[in-house]
């Protein structure tokens, strides 16, 4: 029986210590282990994963549990895009013509033969003011000798083929958010809408909206928002369609906050973009005699969004005659503003961009595929640690497992374009989406964290690499800590997760 006994115990003991081997005897793991049996962890959904640069693992918390990561899905989107196109990739935008030009007169349309750019217009560091683009253009049309177009400046935004912009797995909350605009072969202001946004003077009432840029006169608003009693919450959020020039300002907005820019999503940035330059052109003497236009989803050339004015199927674009290209900035440049700022139209760009790189058409199915098909020739399997379905992050549709991000991240720093990668992540402290994060940190320590966040409801996910006081990269830990359904606030949860990766920086 005594012997019978001790077999249990050992194999009880043998049961314990397998479940048990995997996890690291480190002090950043007995101190997370801790954080994690609290609340608002506790409750929660938690996978962190820290690796030394040896290959050893530092902390294991469920590294293989597939979360939500929110913008994290940058990391992917902006490293496959530095490693498929490399960090001198630049969009090319086209100036052409139909018709033929006789004594300085274009005899025909002038199309803005648009491929991709993101940064056309935008209030990005990396773009070029959009005034000296449009100058730019019009120095080709004066080197042609054209002094006047008979026909329609129109902006051809054909160059990505999906039939809508924005992606099928975001929620509706989303869409109509600048932050939630989708990419064009051709775009202006990165497809923004801004609208000034004031209280009315009593409760009940409409709040004040008035459009401020771009000018889009052909737009229609109804505002079916009111104004809320004091200390309520803002709840504003703005509705529109791709199928007509409306949109909608619904929601409450309280009687006593001051007036603020509420930044939504333009559904026409190619035909706003042709509308700006006509403006241009006309200002320094070029007379452009039928206005402006674009091409729409079915190939049509349009003057109004009302589908009232449709002049039959645009010219194939091989037909057209170019008379020159602008370039936008380094990728290395866009691919910074993307993880610095969390720039979800930048990101949702670049993942068509690989798309059409691989010559693939550009909806949102093959760009899934593609991104897939690019991670399995680095190296790196998808198979149930994986599933990425935009380029930004916005759609709760992707499940990443910080292990696959670790994996992903170490990946990178043996790539010929790893400094480019690396130069392109946050710091805290400093300018971008971590600027305020670690506040009573001194910046010593901050310099050592090269990381992207990404958050929305109930997710919070921090990934990157952690490099020693001496700067020296080659003892970096490469880590990913993944928090998600926590419902407390960001106030509580910040410090929360600051304390985890100020214990995984305490192991180099």
């Amino acid at each position: 029986m005594r012997k019978r006994i001790s077999l249990i115990t050992v194999a009880l003991l043998l049961i314990a210590w397998s479940a048990t081997a995997g996890i690291p005897r480190t002090e950043a793991q007995r101190a997370i282990d801790a954080i994690c049996a609290r609340e608002p962890l506790r409750s929660a959904l938690v996978g962190v994963l820290a690796v030394g640069a040896d290959g050893d693992t530092l902390v294991s918390v469920r590294p293989d549990i597939k979360l939500v990561p929110a913008s994290n899905v940058k990391l992917l989107t902006t490293g496959m895009a530095l490693h498929k196109l490399g960090p001198e990739f630049r969009f090319e935008t086209r100036l052409a013509y139909s018709g033929s030009i006789v004594d300085g007169k274009l005899k025909g349309d002038l199309y803005i033969l648009g491929g991709g750019d993101p940064t056309t217009g935008s209030r990005a560091d990396c773009a070029t003011p959009v005034n000296d683009t449009f100058a730019a253009w019009m120095k080709m049309l004066r080197d042609a000798g054209i002094t006047c177009i008979e026909g329609r400046v129109i902006g051809d935004p054909r160059f990505f083929s999906e039939a809508t912009s924005q992606n099928l797995g975001w929620t509706l909350d989303d869409l109509g958010a600048n932050y939630g605009a989708g990419p064009l072969g051709l775009n202006f202001f990165e497809n923004a809408q801004l609208f000034y946004i004031s209280p009315a003077s009593s409760v009940g009432a409409a709040p004040n909206v008035s459009p401020r840029y771009p000018d889009t006169p052909w737009m229609k608003y109804a505002v079916h928002a009111v104004t809320g009693k004091a200390r309520t919450a803002n709840t504003l959020y703005y509705v529109s369609t791709v199928f007509g020039p409306f949109g909608q300002v619904a929601g409450s907005f309280p009687i006593d906050r001051r007036g603020y820019t509420l930044e939504c999503h333009n559904a026409f940035g190619a035909y706003t973009c042709a509308s700006y330059f006509h403006t241009f052109l006309q200002a320094h003497g070029i007379v452009v005699k039928e206005g402006f236009g674009d091409v729409n989803r079915s190939g049509e050339v349009r003057t109004d969004l009302h589908f009232e004015d449709v002049r039959g199927r645009a010219p194939v674009v091989d037909s057209l005659s170019v008379l020159g290209s602008t370039w936008s900035a380094p990728l290395s440049e866009i691919v910074t503003e993307t993880n610095c700022q969390s720039n979800n139209f930048f990101a949702e760009t670049l993942l068509r961009m690989l798309a059409k790189q691989a010559g693939r058409p550009t909806d949102h199915e093959e760009c899934q595929d593609v991104a897939e098909t690019v991670l399995h020739a680095m190296g790196l399997r998808t198979d149930n640690t994986c599933q990425q379905f935009d380029g930004s992050g916005l759609s709760r549709k992707n499940y990443v497992a910080p292990a696959f991000f670790v994996r992903f991240l170490r990946k990178m720093t043996t790539l010929p374009v790893w400094d480019a990668y690396l130069a392109s992540l946050p710091v805290p402290g400093k300018e971008g989406t971590l600027e305020y994060s670690f506040r009573d940190a001194p910046q010593e320590f901050k310099d050592r964290i090269h990381m992207k966040s990404g958050s929305m409801n109930g997710v919070r996910c921090y990934s990157g690499y952690i490099f020693p006081a001496d700067g020296d990269a080659s003892r970096a830990i490469t880590f990913s800590l993944m928090l998600n359904n926590c419902t407390a606030s960001s106030y509580v949860v910040s410090p929360i997760l600051e304390e985890i990766l100020g214990a995984i920086a305490a192991e180099n």
